[in-house]
């Protein structure tokens, strides 16, 4: 006994043993689990609020940035406005203003005195005037052998010149405030192309050094060739005409030849007072240093910076350092024989990322995260800006839309998060120490305990053993000692009562055997006479229902009277979804015209078999009895099934809508589902009948909500009537069928008859369906005029 229960202690000390440890190994996981789930939880709600208020900001940064960007450029074009508008006035008035713009061309401030050059073969003006005023070499007439190394100036150019004399006033006073401007200037139209420019220089001579040539080309073609006849083409567009701000047009950013930067020209053309002639233009060099100062200077976290770019990914305005993360190389291309136009291209970035960043086509900021730049996470947000006309170096004047970004490393926005990860990692390691600490000690206390306890517990189970081992060999007359209330105890006790309860049982074995046996047979003995019952009771009940499905199929028009109506082809299908349905369709003669009905009873099965049973005996009741008040027919009717329903004390409605066709035209009484109608052409329209009823059965008069609308029909006209089985079919994903595919299901099919429409519609809902189970009455009516 010794040696037992020994092994059972040994046994009992181990399994206690591995499973205390298992526990405290599993809780120790757990807890270590716990916390970094919540240090995973705690960093992704860190990260998702710094998103959101990076996002916020950054959105919010860059629309205010748009805008005073937009502003920058849009004082030029005020400025530009308003020299625009005097000069058209000019041009207008040109009569009514003679004398005042004779008297200023002849005044000694205004007064332009112009000076031949022989060697340039050119006029201009001395310095020291307010503007310089510059007649190329073909605007002059032919050389006078009586005077050589001179040549006037056409008489039309030279009038023309002292026509706008008063611009030496305005402009200068423009060029002095509002925007950096580098000068701004008239150049009069094709065949008077001078040149009158504030500040003061030697514009002439500056064009023989820097564009060789320009003096035997007119100016619009050498200098900015198509440009003119881009303009021209607005002469067909009134609404641009009437607005002024709408024609001004801007070079794309160049480098000036002369060394003053980047710089970006704007025109806006004039027109002659009928509006039909071009008659010059204005025009402004915009210093783009302010507003490229502006984009460079823009500090985004710690090393974020913005750019500005062009509708083709031309970056204009950037810093070295976000030049180099861009990866953007720079070089030179050309838009006419005198505009250089400096050109780094997105597209054509050393960085795959940067050549693949595709430019927003919204308004919206575009907000991108994250942008892997240089094996660096960057976000990047873009923000297009209002749109303005450009001249694309030929007769093509397009709109187009500069792109702010902002490139802001990824690791700087999120640096608090790593710094949180990095605590919360630390305290996690210390828990676990401390946690493997108390495990350790915990264990050593508890399997201590397991030894004391395990010798109080083995005695007792010693005994139980040797109980039942004396059991096994059939002496049902043992005992065991019970010497404890605990479980043990119980234990023992329970032992001595199984000893007892087997010495009884063992005696008293065949006479149980036997009553068992004749309770079994009993019991299935009833059991085959419910089955028999069951069985008589299904067969009773198919029989009934196939009654009904058969009584309620007999009721429906038969195709032999759908073919005798005049002017009419009509078809119709119904499907109950279990053996007897809820859907009622029928089509009766009415006199000299047709009565057609069609309804839905809520539910399926029997009693909406009864219902539509009675909505149908109903209608013909009322149809022989020659009712033609199309209203009071559909009132009486819901009078009837309202009774019945309370007769029998069922819950159920029905919708039904009732049709009166004659010589032409459909009339509609009745809440039902939409009616769809497919025109002769193709056109579709759906009648929406729920102000023309309510459900019946549901009040005992609805006389007040029944209405009526009518529909003319023409011939190879098709109306579509259905019940929700077919709208409301569902496939095996849960999609349901919907009217839109039913519409365009009977589009196609509307040359057809009927009856083709009929099995198309039908096919077309089989075949969604599949293999989804049908979980509703399927029923349509096809009409169509002959």
């Amino acid at each position: 006994m010794a040696t037992t229960g020994s092994r059972f202690r040994t046994k009992f000390v181990l399994v206690a043993g591995v499973g205390l440890v298992i526990g405290l190994t599993l809780a120790a996981l757990a807890s270590l689990q716990g916390i970094r789930v919540l240090g995973g939880d705690a960093s992704e709600e860190i990260r998702k609020g710094l998103e959101r208020a990076s996002r916020e900001y950054l959105t919010n940064h860059i629309e205010d940035t748009a805008q005073r960007v937009g502003f920058l450029r849009g004082r030029a074009r005020a400025e530009l406005g308003v020299l625009a508008a005097v000069t058209q006035t000019l041009i207008d008035q040109q009569a009514a203003l003679a004398p005042l713009t004779a008297a200023a061309a002849a005044a000694g401030p205004l007064r332009d005195a112009l000076v031949y050059d022989p060697r340039g073969d050119w006029s201009q003006t001395e310095a020291g005037e307010p503007s310089a005023v510059a007649v190329w070499g073909y605007l002059h007439a032919p050389a006078d052998p009586n005077r050589p190394g001179l040549r006037d100036i056409r008489p039309e150019v030279r009038a023309a010149v002292e026509q706008t004399a008063l611009l030496d006033l305005l402009l200068p006073a423009l060029l002095q405030y509002g925007a950096e401007k580098q000068a701004m200037y008239f150049i009069g139209p094709e065949g008077a192309e001078y040149l009158r420019i504030a500040p003061y220089a030697d514009a002439a001579g500056h064009a023989d050094q820097l564009y060789p040539g320009h003096n035997n080309s007119p100016f619009w073609s050498f200098y900015f060739p198509g440009i003119v006849d881009g303009w021209r083409r607005w002469l067909a567009d009134p609404a641009r005409m009437r607005d002024p701000a709408a024609q001004v047009t801007g070079t794309a950013p160049y480098t000036d030849a002369g060394g003053n930067g980047a710089i970006m020209t704007l025109f806006q053309p004039l027109w002659d007072a009928s509006r039909a002639r071009f008659a010059g233009a204005v025009g402004v060099d915009v210093t783009l240093g302010q507003l490229i100062r502006y984009v460079q200077d823009l500090r985004l976290a710690g090393s974020g910076f913005a750019f500005l770019a062009q509708e083709n990914g031309n970056v204009f305005a950037v810093h070295d350092d976000g030049k180099e993360v861009l990866g953007l190389q720079q070089v030179r291309g050309s838009s006419g024989a005198g505009v250089d136009i400096f050109q780094q291209f997105l597209h054509q970035s050393r960085d795959p990322a940067i050549r693949a960043l595709a430019l927003p086509g919204g308004d919206a900021v575009d907000y991108r995260d994250p942008v892997a730049i240089g094996g660096r996470d960057y976000v990047v947000v873009l923000k297009r800006l209002e749109p303005f006309n450009v001249w694309s170096g030929s007769a093509d004047i397009v709109p187009e839309r500069w792109t702010l970004g902002f490139v802001v490393p990824a690791a700087e926005i999120y640096a608090s998060l790593l710094k949180a990860q990095d605590t919360i990692a630390a305290s996690s390691r210390g828990i676990l120490s401390s946690q493997i600490v108390i495990t350790l000690v915990a264990l050593a206390v508890v399997m201590l305990g397991i030894l004391l306890v395990s010798r109080r517990m083995t005695g007792a189970l010693v005994d139980l053993a040797a109980g039942a081992g004396k059991i096994a060999q059939k002496d049902y007359d043992v005992r065991v000692d019970v010497r404890s209330d605990d479980e043990f105890g119980a234990l023992g006790r329970a032992f001595n009562q199984m000893a007892a309860e087997i010495r009884a049982h063992t005696h008293n074995l065949e006479s149980l055997v036997e009553q068992r046996t004749a309770e079994l047979q009993r019991a299935s003995r009833e059991i085959m006479a419910l089955n028999e019952r069951l069985k008589q009771e299904n067969l009773r009940l198919g029989a009934e229902l196939d009654v009904a499905r058969r009584l309620q199929l007999m009721v429906l028009p038969p195709e032999r009277e759908l073919a005798e109506l005049e002017g009419l082809d009509v078809a119709g299908y119904m499907r109950p979804a279990d053996e007897v349905g809820g859907d009622y369709y029928d089509v009766l003669r009415d006199g000299g015209g047709v009565k057609i009905g069609i309804g839905d009873v809520t539910g399926h099965g029997l009693e909406s078999g009864v219902l539509m049973l009675m909505i149908q005996t109903a209608v013909r009741t009322l149809q022989a009895a020659e009712e033609r008040d199309a209203e009071r027919f559909l009132n009486i009717v819901n009078k009837v099934l309202y009774q019945n329903i309370q007769r029998v004390g069922l819950d159920r409605t029905a919708t039904l809508v009732l049709l009166d066709y004659s010589q032409g035209v459909l009339r509609l009484t009745g809440q039902h589902e939409e009616a769809v109608v497919v025109r002769r052409g193709g056109s579709i329209e759906r009648i929406d009948t729920v102000d023309l009823g309510m459900p019946v059965g549901l009040e005992v008069d609805i006389a007040a909500f029944i209405a009526r609308t009518e529909l003319r029909l023409s011939p190879g006209d098709v109306v579509v009537l259905y019940t929700d089985g077919i709208t409301e079919a569902e496939d095996i994903h849960g999609e349901q069928y919907g009217i839109d595919r039913l519409c365009e299901v009977v589009r196609r099919a509307h040359e057809r008859s009927s009856a083709e429409i009929k099995q198309a519609i039908i096919d077309d809902v089989m075949r969604f369906i599949g293999a989804q189970k049908v979980f509703d009455d399927i029923t349509t009516v096809v009409i169509k005029r002959r």
